[in-house]
């Protein structure tokens, strides 16, 4: 497309319901022929994010009527000790080989970003850690412990078996029992634990239940790989979960599977664990957005009296927090994100700051792990 004086533009916009198949097709192209040559199953893996419904957040480059790079977005509402945040999950990026070094993808992403804040999505969660979203402003961040729960042959007062289909509403009521998780509205559940379970390559699935006479007391969901067996997701009382993992690998003929736990998830005592990052990369897209969305869980701590002089601002490229006359200034979005999602050392001052006490109360967030289900 040539636009002002012979300048070339380039159109950034949602994908058509009649270029939907070219569109997976390019996708399959490089995540799955592109590596080792797998069948053509991404649309399958990730039916929400790559559907009809979200076709205006399937965000496209056309060049002489092909379609030659493209970003999806699925936004949905994450929970955070029951206050609701506004997220998008970023995956399935790519450009056609012929058309790499360009500098799409990082176009486009600025267009997801511009979307992104003109509809209220305030955290963006990518599934990649290439230098592509480092550029665009996105990081990693520590606030998770990785666990290997050795094979075991524990006590259990409860049994473990393979799930069954009739077992899907009590594997809600566990799932939306935790204050903390994705949102997963009307039939998400049951696409997510289909598709989120689709096997790939070499990485295949397995879904168990625990349960008692009285019914289920929780659930498992392992990834198994060449290298190793982990948690994709699971769901009830953690020693429970830590002792039933201890038996799978007994039955499975593994050494130990690994399970990993974000800030706020507690391991039975006798598991420390080691330090490990969220899946993916994280970005706040609007600072003041998203802490005004926190509002309710900051009122969770502090009287709403306390908190109408907390006030939070973004500008330059730089953030401020500020209860009355105190200031915290923060330099960069990766101390931002330091700031709210990483597990600082407790200080020990008596004469600790009212913000300072704030902050220390409210941070690190309670986060979900990102590579559940509703990985994207």
């Amino acid at each position: 497309m040539i636009g002002i004086k012979g300048i070339e533009t380039i159109e950034i916009r949602g994908t058509k319901e009649d270029e939907l198949t070219e569109v997976i097709n390019l996708i399959n192209q490089v995540f799955r022929t592109g590596r080792g040559n797998l069948p053509h199953t991404m649309e399958k893996e990730f039916p929400l994010l790559l559907s009809p419904e979200n076709a205006g957040n399937m965000r496209i480059i056309k060049e002489e009527k092909m379609i030659i790079s493209v970003v999806n977005y699925l936004p949905r509402k994450i929970l955070i000790e029951g206050t609701p945040v506004s997220a998008g999950s970023i995956g399935g990026v790519c450009t056609h080989s012929d058309h790499r070094g360009k500098g799409y993808s990082s176009r486009i992403l600025k267009d997801v970003e511009k979307r992104m804040r003109e509809t209220g999505v305030n955290l963006c969660l990518i599934s990649g850690t290439r230098n592509l979203y480092k550029k665009w402003g996105a990081e990693r961040v520590k606030n998770c412990r990785r666990y290997r729960i050795s094979a075991g042959l524990p006590h259990l007062k409860y049994i473990v078996r393979e799930y069954k289909k009739e077992d899907l509403l009590f594997l809600k009521k566990i799932y939306n029992s935790r204050g903390t998780r994705y949102l997963r509205p009307g039939t998400d559940f049951e696409i997510l634990l289909d598709s989120g379970t689709f096997p790939f390559g070499d990485t295949s699935y397995k879904k168990y239940v625990l349960e008692d006479e009285n019914g289920l007391r929780g659930y498992i969901i392992l990834k198994k790989t060449h290298e190793k067996i982990e948690v994709k997701e699971a769901g009830g009382e953690k020693s429970e979960v830590f002792d039933a993992l201890a038996f799978l690998g007994t039955q499975l003929g593994v050494e130990g599977i690994d399970y990993v736990l974000t800030d706020g998830e507690r391991a039975p005592l006798g598991y420390p664990g080691g330090e490990e990052f969220l899946s993916g990369t994280l970005k706040i897209i609007d600072f003041v957005g998203f802490m005004g969305e926190l509002r309710p869980y900051l009122e969770q701590y502090f009287p709403h009296e306390g908190l109408s002089l907390f006030k939070a601002e973004e500008a330059d490229g730089k953030y401020r927090l500020s209860l009355g006359s105190e200031k915290l200034e923060i330099e960069s979005h990766k101390e931002l994100l330091k700031l709210i999602f990483e597990k600082k050392e407790k200080k020990k001052e008596k004469n600790m700051g009212k913000l300072e006490e704030l902050i220390d109360t409210i941070f690190p967030l309670p986060f979900p792990w990102t590579e559940n289900l509703n990985y994207q």
